[in-house]
C-alpha cells in the first residue's frame, strides 16, 4: 500500500488562490481531519487526491482513482439501481463476483444503519439520510487503501453519527481515512492528526506524523 504524500501543492480557482505550498505526508493508516474556513479548498483538495482535479501545481503521490474511495457532498447514486446494487456494482468493478459483492454490500449497508427492508429501493424514493447511508456504505465496502469523506455526517442524526464514528475508528486501523468537517470536536478524540488549510502563504499547513 503506497503512502499519500502532498508535495508543495498550490491551487487557484479562477483568480482566487485557495492554498499555496501545501505539503503533508500521511501514514498508511489512521484518521485525519481536514479543517479550515469555508472556501479554503477542502473539497477541492479531496478531488485532487482522488485524481478528479488535475489543474494544480505540485505533486500528489499515492492518490488517484485506483487508490481512493470517496464520499462526496452530493450522494452521486445511480438512479436506476437499487440501494443494494449501488454498493454492489462498485465492488464488482473492483473484481468481486456477483454473490460476494451483494453479500459485502448488504453487510456495509446494515453497518451504517440502512434498513434491511429498503435494500431494493431506488434513490428517488429515499430520504436524504438514507441516500447518505448508501453513499457511506459504498465507500466503506470498497477495498481501496484511501477513504476520502467530504462532510460525511451530513443528513445523519445523532445516533447515526455515533455509529459512523465507531466505523471510522475501525476503518482507520487498516487504511488511511481523510475526512472534511466543519465540526471537528466530536472526532478529535479519535483522530490521529489534523490538516488545517490556512489563508494562503500563512503559517503551518498542519501536523505531520
Amino acid at each position: 500500500m503506497s503512502r499519500l504524500s502532498l508535495q508543495n501543492l498550490s491551487k487557484r480557482f479562477g483568480e482566487k488562490l485557495l492554498f499555496s505550498d501545501l505539503s503533508y505526508d500521511f501514514p498508511e493508516a489512521g484518521l485525519y481531519l481536514l479543517i479550515g474556513a469555508s472556501g479554503r479548498g477542502k473539497t477541492t483538495l479531496l478531488r485532487m487526491i482522488a485524481g478528479l482535479d488535475t489543474d494544480f501545481q505540485g505533486r500528489i503521490l499515492g492518490g488517484g482513482s485506483d487508490a481512493v474511495a470517496m464520499v462526496f457532498q452530493e450522494h452521486r447514486l445511480f438512479p436506476a439501481l437499487t440501494a443494494l446494487d449501488n454498493v454492489a456494482e462498485v465492488l464488482r468493478a473492483e473484481g468481486c463476483d456477483r454473490r460476494t459483492a451483494r453479500h459485502r454490500a448488504t453487510e456495509a449497508l446494515l453497518a451504517v444503519g440502512y434498513p434491511e427492508e429498503a435494500l431494493a429501493k431506488r434513490p428517488a424514493i429515499l430520504s436524504g439520510g438514507m441516500r447518505q447511508r448508501v453513499s457511506l456504505a459504498r465507500a466503506l465496502a470498497s477495498g481501496r487503501g484511501i477513504l476520502l469523506l467530504d462532510e460525511p455526517e451530513k443528513d445523519l442524526d445523532t445516533e447515526l453519527r455515533h455509529r459512523l464514528h465507531t466505523l471510522l475508528a475501525k476503518e482507520a486501523k487498516r487504511r488511511l481515512v481523510l475526512l472534511v468537517t466543519h465540526t471537528p470536536e466530536p472526532l478529535l478524540p479519535l483522530a490521529d492528526g489534523t490538516l488545517s488549510l490556512p489563508e494562503p502563504n500563512v503559517g503551518e499547513t498542519g501536523k505531520t506524523p
